[in-house]
């Protein structure tokens, strides 16, 4: 069999990727990249998805946004991601709405697979996300035993879907409050106790098929010091390229936003909330004076704001 030079390439540099957009996780994501490694080349059999991950630990820390990382590097920026939040399907009437009814209906899922098909009717594959699994109805864990056994998966009208194509990541918040309170404790430790609960919320055999099970970390404050500077400059630059302009920032602005935006319990989340009002408020100002936006992003340390200044001419 001949081998793929650029795909191995790719996917070399997908820890490398990861890495560079998610801080703090290195631990997950080594063991994430094992599993989408081995994914990419097809490795699993092909009764089964191509892998499954649980990802615990608190809000804010990474468990989404490595989820969409990876799925948009493997899937080369391509739509790929199907998320569902299970705290909207925790009755019977909400599984209805998802599956279908049982008549000619194929519920919200069948819609969803649908946008993922080729043009011959086949689906492409990508991640499958079901944000706070432990809220899910417990018809549709029954659901994902299936799937993650042998990579099908029916709806109520008898569609069956092949999912051997696709990674399978449920995320949770079990043990995170728990987690936050062993500050002293080891990794080991922590992992141990978070497993401990997972196992008495989560039917045993659900979690016996899951490949990969991955406690994130805390985001310490130097963590996010780090997570601070990458959103900051990926906002500028989302700016930049929407206003074909230029804009920079002095040292103060890093400082304000740390200041208004860091929050140990909730995560890089509060952060990107911050960065978005205080450069987006600066922008806004500007487009009311009818300027183009572009300069120097200030601190106006009275009114805790950010300030556009032109930048001075050389």
């Amino acid at each position: 069999m001949k081998m793929d030079t650029s795909k191995i390439n790719h996917v070399l540099g997908l820890r490398r990727n990861l890495l560079s957009r998610i801080k703090g996780q290195d631990h997950a994501i080594d063991r994430t990249c094992s599993v989408l490694e081995r994914g990419a080349f097809n490795l699993p059999s092909t009764e089964r998805p191509l892998g499954s991950f649980l990802f615990v630990g608190p809000t804010g820390v990474g468990k989404t946004e490595l989820t969409k990382c990876f799925t948009s590097y493997l899937f080369d920026g391509d739509n790929r991601l199907i998320r569902l939040d299970m705290s909207e399907y925790q009755n019977k009437t909400q599984l209805e709405v998802l599956l279908g009814d049982g008549s000619n209906s194929q519920g919200q899922l069948g819609r969803f697979f649908d946008l993922n098909r080729d043009e011959h009717g086949e689906l492409k594959g990508g991640t499958i996300l079901l944000d706070e699994i432990e809220k899910a109805h417990p018809d549709i864990l029954l659901i994902l035993l299936q799937v993650l056994e042998d990579g099908r998966l029916t709806l109520r009208d008898g569609t069956l879907l092949n999912l051997s194509k696709f990674f399978i990541v449920m995320t949770s918040n079990i043990g995170a409050s728990e987690a936050m309170e062993m500050r002293k404790s080891s990794a080991e430790t922590v992992e141990r106790v978070v497993f401990s609960l997972v196992k008495e919320k989560l039917r045993p055999e659900l979690v016996g098929r899951i490949t990969e099970q991955i406690v994130f970390n805390r985001l310490e404050y130097d963590v996010q010091v780090e997570i601070a500077q990458l959103l900051l400059d990926r906002e500028i630059k989302r700016l930049m390229a929407k206003f074909e302009t230029t804009i920079a920032y002095d040292k103060g602005v890093l400082e304000l936003i740390l200041v208004e935006g860091f929050d140990a319990r909730f995560g890089a989340r509060p952060m990107r909330r911050c960065i978005e009002r205080l450069v987006g408020d600066a922008i806004v100002e500007q487009i009311f004076r009818e300027n183009k936006p572009e300069g120097i992003l200030t601190v106006n340390s009275d009114a805790g704001t950010l300030h556009l200044q032109e930048a001075a001419v050389v």
